[in-house]
């Protein structure tokens, strides 16, 4: 593929532009969904094409996509893309003034020992099968399981203007199980997700039925459960809750084009807006996350970017448009799910840095509060107020956990939250995720369990 891009970076139309980014990719794609005890969807689906995008007269970008990778369609695609930049240029005033990088030529692979596509199609569909069945054998009281197993294989070919040439292999593979539990009129969810970038290896040490019996019993507990009081709580929150609120409500705000907006962090870098104690990241080397990226889609090496150190806001996560205006060094941050759109800012791996608290230390500092774990989702905007559902929590009484109580939903400021940070875990936990800002994304978060002061409302008294 890379003949028929290369040849695009050399024709007459290619000269007339700043700057010239051509994205191609293959990808395949396994999909298998069961839900109590019958294969829903099985597809496999396979895909290619080229993506281009060209900065022109330093004021506009314009993108343009093919799904056949020939060098006639390529160019095409890049005479499209001029086009647009060309008419939108016209109607803009401010000039798009992106530091040159240095065009980096590699070929780069994911460590795969168990590869996806040389299972068989019945291997496969046993894999959510066998966690439906956990889940479903986990008790009678199972009304309504489901499992889906996602597996993605990715090759990506980028050329630019600047001299890269870079190839990136990758693996990806999900699997998400969800139980129901009834007893009378009382109705009890419970959820897990695994993933990572790799292989059929992520099953060797949790098998999927082991998971799915898991979610199963979780559910099944629950119904002999109190429902929380509303309230605001001294809380240890759980790494696998602590995930969706890092990502949703502080790793939103710090993408560049949201802060710019108006975010929550708006123009505060330097300034204190976190606890001390707390120190923000985001990283897509890290090998096994499911935000490994080595490099993005406008050429960045990925590497580890502080975005918030010992409390202090140290920067936001940048493409080149950003980074140009705000006059720092892009991230490694511009990312994009397949090559038909345009890469955003995006987060890869974001971690919070692990501190010196043993959980059970967290826990007998508390002499009344919760420990909240699980999560649902939920919602967060750019300033950071989010309203998330969790799972389960434990009443903490007399600094020793006490009886199980079913899930609710926490509500508040993430920024003001997280300055009530007083305790920090000493265990990071990598977490799989998933993103839908404007586009679909694959993330990890690398997230220890944390003490704060957050508001649940819950219906319990």
């Amino acid at each position: 593929m890379f003949e028929a891009l290369e040849k695009c970076l050399e024709s007459k139309v290619a000269s007339l532009t700043d700057l010239v980014q051509i994205r191609g990719q293959r990808r395949f794609m396994s999909v298998c969904s069961v839900q109590n005890g019958f294969v829903e969807e099985f597809s496999n689906v396979s895909l290619s094409g080229v993506g281009v995008r060209a900065l022109v007269d330093k004021k506009s970008w314009g993108f343009s996509s093919t799904n056949t990778c020939d060098e006639a369609n390529a160019l095409k695609t890049l005479e499209t893309a001029v086009k647009l930049a060309k008419a939108s240029a016209k109607s803009k005033t401010q000039r798009i003034e992106i530091k040159p990088i240095k065009g980096v030529i590699t070929d780069v692979s994911t460590k795969v020992r168990k590869t996806p596509s040389k299972a068989s199609s019945e291997e496969i569909s046993q894999i959510p099968f066998q966690a439906y069945k956990g889940a479903k054998e986990a008790g009678p009281d199972i009304v309504n399981a489901t499992a889906s197993y996602i597996g993605i294989q990715d090759e990506k070919f980028f050329v630019s203007s600047e001299g890269a040439r870079i190839r990136q292999a990758s693996t990806r593979v999900l699997l998400m199980v969800n139980a129901v539990a009834r007893r009378s009129d009382v109705i009890c969810p419970a959820s897990e997700t695994t993933g990572h970038t790799g292989g059929l290896e992520l099953f060797d040490k949790r098998q999927p039925y082991d998971i799915g019996r898991y979610v199963g019993l979780k559910a099944i507990d629950l119904l002999d459960a109190k429902a929380p009081p509303s309230e605001k709580f001294r809380s240890v929150i759980q790494p696998n809750l602590c995930a969706t609120l890092l990502h949703e409500a502080i790793g939103h705000p710090l993408e560049a084009d949201l802060a710019v907006a108006g975010g929550g962090f708006g123009r505060q870098i330097g300034a204190l807006v976190s606890s001390p104690l707390i120190t923000i990241y985001d990283d897509g080397s890290v090998p096994s996350g499911l935000g490994y990226f080595p490099y993005d889609d406008e050429g960045v090496k990925c590497e580890r970017t502080v975005l918030i150190e010992n409390g202090v806001l140290r920067s936001f996560m940048h493409d080149l448009t950003s980074a140009a205006a705000m006059r720092v060094s892009p991230t490694g941050n511009s990312h994009a799910w397949d090559y038909s759109v345009e890469p955003l800012i995006r987060q890869t791996n974001i971690g919070i840095e692990s501190g010196d608290y043993k959980l059970e230390e967290m826990i007998e500092d508390i002499s009344e509060g919760l420990l909240i774990e699980g999560t649902f989702g939920g919602q967060a905007d750019s300033n950071a107020d989010f309203t998330f559902g969790f799972q389960s929590a434990r009443w903490i009484r007399k600094r020793e956990t006490a009886e199980l109580l079913r899930g609710a939903n926490l509500a508040g400021n993430a920024i003001q939250v997280f300055k009530t940070i007083d305790a920090v875990s000493d265990n990071a936990v990598l977490r799989p995720g998933a993103c839908g800002k404007y586009q679909f994304a694959v993330q990890g978060r690398i997230v220890p369990a944390i003490r704060c002061e957050i508001t649940v409302g819950g219906t319990g008294g």
